[in-house]
């Protein structure tokens, strides 16, 4: 009987043969530069498929049938293997064909990397429709403790295969990052930067929070805000100038919920989003003039090439804040 068992891993000869299949196959040459660092035995991928068919089917007439080609190509394919390996591969027993030792070896190795050769095209198939491979992010505090928190479970549900990593930092550190190809997407505080891509995905709005009891001397109250330097420091000390408001820094975190806790202490005031307050009653009624607004931008390098997950993460987080709704 023809022996038509398969290995796991191994697939239809048939689907890694072009459809011309007797369009040449570039190979090394033999006393190239490359044959000498890679030193071993040269394989032609079509040639393995001839082994492993008639392997399968034993005659060289079921195995041309079932390849679609001509019985004398494949005959004379693996006339040529035997010829550059130095050994028999068959041996004939009337029409069929049956496995020496050392053709025992050659259709275990042929089945082995066409198998190989299936898993990397369906990991390939996978990656490229963005279900599979390593997806690295980039956020600021604020993106993981609320504003992407959604966002955040959406994607690990819809791509449980995607390996995602998130690396928290302040935006000029994660825009480094990216630049040095240690990330895939940030998502910062505005402004975009000239060399690199992106769109706002959220915007949100600053409020001044101060206890009754500081007010309204702002001046002499301990203040509790980003480090300066940053984009939201940046951002707030603009619109702090705008209330003729000179900050006295007593404190500098750029976790919005320890600035949150220290005001809800009556450490002092500070500027905080509305999404960080509004669980805290005692907060909410110290709530006093709008600051400023800021973006949250998703940034990726415009030399990337497109990649399905980058693209659906990008369009949960403008879902999950309500831009893309919007939009």
């Amino acid at each position: 009987m023809p022996n038509t068992a398969m290995p796991d891993t191994a697939i239809s000869s048939a689907e890694i043969l072009p459809e011309d299949a007797t369009q040449a196959e570039a190979t090394l040459p033999a006393h190239s530069p490359a044959a000498s660092i890679y030193p071993g035995i040269e394989f032609r991928t079509r040639t393995l498929a001839y082994i492993d068919a008639v392997h399968r089917y034993e005659t060289f007439s079921e195995a041309s049938e079932a390849l679609h080609i001509s019985q004398p190509a494949i005959s004379q394919a693996l006339a040529s293997l035997e010829e550059q390996l130095g050994v028999k591969l068959f041996e004939s027993h009337g029409r069929r064909r049956v496995l020496t030792e050392a053709g025992q070896q050659v259709a275990q190795f042929a089945a082995e990397v066409l198998g190989r050769s299936a898993e990397l095209r369906r990991w390939l198939d996978s990656y490229n429709h963005g279900t599979t491979g390593k997806l690295t992010v980039g956020m600021i505090d604020a993106a993981v403790l609320y504003l992407l928190t959604n966002t955040l479970e959406e994607f690990r549900l819809n791509y449980p295969d995607v390996e995602l990593k998130i690396f928290v930092g302040d935006s000029n550190t994660q825009l480094q990052k990216l630049r040095d190809f240690e990330i895939d997407l940030a998502f910062i505080v505005e402004p975009l930067p000239q060399d690199l891509i992106g769109e706002e995905v959220s915007q949100e709005s600053l409020f001044l929070y101060a206890p009754n009891e500081w007010t309204p001397n702002f001046e002499a109250t301990p203040w509790a805000l980003p480090p300066a330097g940053s984009r939201t420091r940046t951002l707030i000390d603009q619109g702090l100038a705008k209330l003729s408001i000179t900050p006295n820094i007593a404190l500098e975190s750029r976790n919005p919920i320890v600035l949150r806790q220290l005001v809800a202490l009556g450490f002092g005031c500070s500027v905080l989003p509305e999404a960080v307050t509004e669980e805290l009653p005692q907060l909410v009624a110290m709530r006093r003039d709008l600051v400023c607004r800021r973006s949250l931008m998703a940034v990726q390098r415009p030399t990337a090439a497109p990649d399905n997950r980058i693209r659906e993460f990008m369009e949960l987080a403008k879902g999950s804040t309500g831009l893309g709704q919007a939009k």
